[in-house]
């Protein structure tokens, strides 16, 4: 049997935060990083509390969010025992509440009946309406699936993007793109998923570069917001596949972002799966494109106006360490639990020429 699963509430738009005032109530608990507190967008949620509400705010996570950083946060939250959880934040203090409350439960921690808020402060990970959390352990990504950790409301307030650098909208804008392209041709997709990983597709390929562009302008703002939340939806219910299973082991070897692993592995990646051929050039039709190929070149430029890398070697990556790795990259990937769902099943050795070419630029 299969199914479409839809949640949580999306409250959106620029007056969504006003949610907060009249549906939060009690012990509130925040799950964010010190950037956020920094720029003051912690008192953006704090200052539409009820004034009797206790708060307390979790501010030490970091990029690529560790284990022991859920840990720490997982102590705290049961210290405090709030009535509601709020993760505000990019996809890292996300996923971290995400690993909070799963291990929590998973170690029969009573955390059962609060209210999980979460708040996207960028655009790229869709971890606002997802089942999935990456934790880091070490030199591996851990992805992590369990539906109890969807939240109950997202909110999606595009006034938070509005002071992003380039570079994080250039690699949370490409991270949605692969979520959308993996999400519609993956194995087990379907027509629900089809329709909001096109529409996600459609919405970047007509605002994503002017957002890059002006992030004060509204309009491509919020179309990028939806973007993202549609992919998210998408990829909930169909996985996505090995480009984000490289991505997981490339980025916790060489502290990359995900995003942008994962914009530099897409050409590559499109390039090999062969059994996606017809759902590409369908892709390449919506986009007013003539084919594959012309879809792998538009990806290219689209790289190059954002300032993503073509290659690994770009990066400054040292060839003999990245050679040395392969056996232990091979088998988090194959191991990973989107590779499953990609197009096609790679053997080891096409592995092994796929992360060559990765390094050296040769699409």
């Amino acid at each position: 049997m299969k199914n479409f699963y839809i949640k949580p509430k999306i409250e959106f738009g620029e007056n969504s935060l006003n949610f907060l005032k009249n549906n939060v109530n009690g012990k509130v608990f925040i799950v964010t990083d010190k950037s956020m507190v920094t720029l003051k967008l912690v008192d953006k949620i704090t200052e539409l509390l009820p004034k009797n509400s206790l708060v307390k705010i979790f501010d030490e996570v970091t990029p690529n969010p560790t284990t022991d950083v859920v840990e720490k946060g997982l102590k705290e939250l049961v210290l405090f025992n709030p009535d509601v959880v709020i993760a505000l934040g990019g996809g890292s203090p996300i996923d971290a509440c995400k690993g909070m409350l799963y291990f929590g439960r998973k170690l029969k921690i009573t955390l059962n009946n609060k209210l999980f808020i979460a708040i996207p402060t960028t655009s790229g990970t869709g971890s606002e309406v997802t089942s999935y959390s990456v934790i880091t352990e070490g030199n591996k990504k851990i992805a992590l699936a369990n539906e109890e950790m969807l939240p109950d409301i997202a909110i999606l307030n595009p006034e938070f993007m509005k002071t992003l650098p380039k570079k994080i909208i250039a690699d949370t804008g490409m991270d949605v793109f692969t979520h959308a392209l993996e999400a519609y041709v993956s194995k087990v997709a379907n027509p629900f998923t089809d329709a909001m990983a096109l529409e996600s597709l459609k919405l970047l390929n007509k605002n994503l570069v002017k957002h890059y562009n002006n992030a004060q302008d509204l309009e491509p703002r919020k179309n990028v917001q939806f973007a993202s939340c549609l992919a998210g939806v998408a990829f909930n219910n169909s996985s996505l596949g090995i480009n984000h299973s490289i991505a997981h082991t490339i980025g916790a070897k060489f502290h990359l972002s995900h995003g942008r692993a994962n914009a530099i592995l897409l050409p590559y990646i499109i390039k090999i799966n062969e059994n996606a051929n017809e759902r590409y050039e369908v892709l390449a039709k919506e986009l007013n494109l003539e084919g594959k190929e012309s879809f792998v070149k538009y990806i290219e430029n689209l790289k190059v106006t954002l300032g993503i890398e073509k290659s690994l070697s770009e990066l400054n990556i040292d060839f003999q360490e990245f050679q040395n790795l392969i056996p232990e990259m091979l088998s988090e990937i194959k191991a990973d639990i989107c590779t499953e769902f990609n197009p096609n099943i790679l053997t080891d050795e096409e592995y092994i020429k796929l992360l060559l070419k990765i390094y050296f630029g040769n699409l």
